[in-house]
């Protein structure tokens, strides 16, 4: 898809009398230095480096469902910034619990606020009121793995901790105390998790599909490795791990990566190996879709050329529906499905052909798709469709959201006739609408699933997993094309540092809507109208939910009691 408020120092002045007839030195006032503060934060809830804690929390109850994760955030304002921060957790026993992880929150800069529409503001001059504050400012997101003891380089401070609840926990309270040792000074705080007997499927039993794309070459230029060599490999599947911890079970892979092609047009080489390699690294991980990306793309957004991805060795442009364009598809497409079907892995494959489709492109796209469908008849299409002339053209439609809202009838009619429909967000919608952008309460990437559940949806898409410039920390407003500029955070909810990928606290309230939706799929199969009720407490549409983080609790604890209450699932689901 091609598609700072400072903290406050207080300063200690000195004041000076100056006399005719010689200097007095007054009394300085002594240096007021402020009380540190720390309380927890519900993970669900956005966090800014300036955030203050009136009425810390020292004791936060959440509700879960069994093979999930349940995290807090620990706020500490006040430092002086030279603090070494000791902090611990232990369970019931009075032992630490078994997988318990820790990460410090880090702060990246907002400095443009969404547009009404789409973009960022200056595209259309609207203000939009819809975002969660006014730029510029700062705010949390990628999530660092630490170890105690910390570092203090500031006078805030985020920490967050996650505990894992296993598909074999015992329902009932679990108390995790924490210990946070700031120098002399001791804090107490208390985390309750009730776990439910509710229980999430694992990742590769998900019943909705889920995908960010990645790019393969930031991940070579963001960690110094060549591309297809053994260090690519395995931070190909630190990502892919990631993804999947993530609850993202989808995944995709270029065609011109794997082959060469001469002047005329012909394939000459085709790297199988290396495309099962790459395959077999996601779906070891747990991802189980397996998306082709679209072959044919525009030259720009102001004329209507088709051209294929895929370069040739005189690096002469194709045109889509040439001889030329169309010789090299029916090669590379033969190659491609003997690959799948030889692997077993058909049933897990969806193929792009030609990204955002539009009434213009329509008659060419129809000329690609009976081209593969020559090869394979039964090839499913999946696509970000900007158009509906395309019916019997793609079996999965992916509109974006106000699209698809705005169009519910048609989709409806699509889904009896038995394709699949997802959505997907990215620069476009901005305003009201649900999208996964830095100035948008974190709540509306939680609540995406839970539309996704009500209208019956199939999948969520987004193009920004990794596509970040090189300073990924610093331009998460970026420049896109034709005087466009990305708003904050389209491009990548993934960061790169050091040797690993880090997640966000945007990835992380997307992976709790994705474990949500799967209680609603199973509240669905037993009570639909009772599903139905407890999402309309907090989701109304796409443009209409609840930003109460206190209503969004009281939902998915309604939830998980309606669940608990279904009966188990026929077979027993793997431990995740």
């Amino acid at each position: 898809m091609k598609c700072f408020p400072l903290p406050v120092v207080l300063v200690a002045l000195s004041v000076f009398s100056v006399l005719p007839t010689r200097a007095v030195d007054l009394p300085q006032p002594a240096t007021t230095r402020p009380t540190p503060v720390v309380g927890l934060i519900d993970e669900v809830q956005e966090l800014y480096p300036d955030t203050t804690l009136p009425q810390p929390v020292k004791r936060l109850t959440v509700h879960a469902a069994r093979n999930t994760i349940a995290g807090v955030h620990v706020m500490f304002t006040g430092l002086q910034g030279t603090e070494s921060i000791r902090f611990s957790e232990t369970g019931g026993n009075g032992q630490p619990t078994p997988g318990v992880r820790w990460g410090r929150l880090i702060d990246v800069p907002v400095l443009e606020n969404t547009g009404l529409d789409r973009n960022t503001e200056k595209y259309s001059g609207k203000i939009n009121p819809f975002v969660i504050r006014r730029a510029p400012f700062r705010v949390y997101d990628p999530i660092e793995p630490v170890n105690s003891p910390l570092a203090a380089t500031g006078p805030t401070l985020a920490l967050r901790m996650e505990i894992p609840i296993g598909a074999a926990a015992t329902p009932g309270e679990q108390i995790h105390r924490l210990r946070l040792n700031l120098g002399d000074r001791v804090e107490l705080l208390e985390f309750v998790v009730v776990v439910h007997p509710a229980l999430v499927p694992p990742v590769s039993q998900s019943s909705m599909a889920y995908i960010n794309w990645h790019s393969i070459d930031n991940i070579c230029s963001a960690h110094g490795v060549e591309k297809w060599s053994e260090p690519f490999w395995a931070k190909l599947a630190l990502y892919a791990q990631l993804m999947a911890r993530g609850r993202q079970n989808a995944f995709w892979f270029s065609w011109a990566d794997y082959f060469t092609i001469d002047a005329d047009g012909n394939v000459t080489d085709f790297r199988r190996d290396r495309l099962e390699r790459y395959i077999r690294v996601f779906l070891d991980a747990g991802l189980t879709t397996i998306h082709g990306a679209p072959m044919f793309g525009r030259r720009n957004w102001t004329v209507t050329d088709m051209l294929l991805y895929v370069p040739t060795a005189d690096g002469k442009e194709v045109e889509a529906v040439s001889p030329k364009g169309q010789r090299m598809l029916t090669q590379m497409a033969q190659r491609v499905v003997t690959l799948m079907r030889e692997n077993h892995w058909e049933g897990a494959w969806v193929q792009g052909v030609f990204d955002e489709p539009e009434d213009p492109f329509v008659e060419r796209y129809r000329v690609l798709i009976a081209l593969l469908r020559e090869v394979k008849p039964d090839i499913r299409i999946l696509e970000a469709t900007m158009t509906m002339n395309v019916s019997g053209l793609v079996n999965i439609w992916c509109p974006q959201v106000q699209e698809f809202q705005a169009h519910q009838d048609f989709y409806a009619r699509r889904q009896a006739a038995g394709d699949q429909v997802w959505v997907y967000t990215c620069l476009s919608p901005g305003g009201p609408w649900l999208n996964r952008l830095l100035d948008q309460e974190r709540l509306r990437q939680v609540y995406m699933a839970w539309a996704c559940a009500k209208f019956n949806l199939q999948g969520y898409l987004h193009w920004g997993g990794n596509f970040h410039t090189a300073k990924p920390f610093e331009e998460l407003v970026r420049f896109h094309m034709e005087g466009q500029f990305l708003p904050a955070g389209d491009s990548h909810v993934f960061y790169p540092l050091g040797d690993i990928p880090l997640s966000s606290h945007r990835f992380e309230a997307h992976r709790i809507g994705m474990e949500d939706q799967e209680l609603l799929a199973q509240l669905k199969r037993h009570d639909l109208p009772r599903a139905q009720a407890i999402i309309a407490q907090v989701v109304q549409g796409f443009d209409q939910y609840s930003k109460d983080v206190g209503a969004y609790r009281a939902a998915k604890k309604s939830l998980l009691e309606a669940v608990d209450a279904c009966p188990p699932p026929a077979a027993p689901l793997a431990k995740g």
